[in-house]
């Protein structure tokens, strides 16, 4: 029997890329499966109070709602002042029934009445880049009642 070298070089060259595509295909399932399970598990829930200053519909290929809000802190003369800024998105997949461009009504018409509001959020993981730019989905959102 002859040897053929050309023919060891085309089989090294066919099983290499055979491993190469499998391990492609194995990175590709890990990887969309552990995506799967972050996106869609809460990682913490519960409520803000402060004042909307900003929201917004971006995204260069996924429009999403944005908004942003002052945090309120109290100081130890009982007076309101603003301590930071915290980013949300309204999840464009309404995984929980909200209705998303009420909620977005919503948020804009206490932003322009400078109302205080008390808003409900679900925290994921990591979330898919086309539900919101944020991993922090609001719910609702209502006024703060004066006492």
């Amino acid at each position: 029997m002859v040897y053929d070298d050309n023919y060891d070089i085309a089989s090294k060259i066919i099983s290499g890329f055979n491993k190469a595509v499998g391990i492609g295909f194995l990175v590709f399932v890990l990887g969309g499966g552990c995506g799967s399970y972050t996106n869609s598990h809460e990682y913490s829930n519960g409520i803000r109070t402060g004042m909307i200053n900003k929201i917004s519909k971006k995204g260069l290929i996924w429009k999403t709602y944005e908004g942003q809000m002052a945090l309120e802190g109290i100081v130890s003369d009982g007076q309101r002042m603003g301590a930071n800024v915290w980013d949300f998105s309204i999840d464009n997949q309404a995984r929980n029934k909200e209705n998303i461009e009420e909620l977005a009504k919503k948020a804009q018409e206490y932003l322009e009445s400078g109302t205080q509001v008390k808003v409900r959020y679900r925290e994921v993981l990591w979330g898919w880049p086309w539900r919101g730019s944020t991993d922090y989905y609001i719910q609702a959102v209502e006024p703060v009642e004066k006492k």
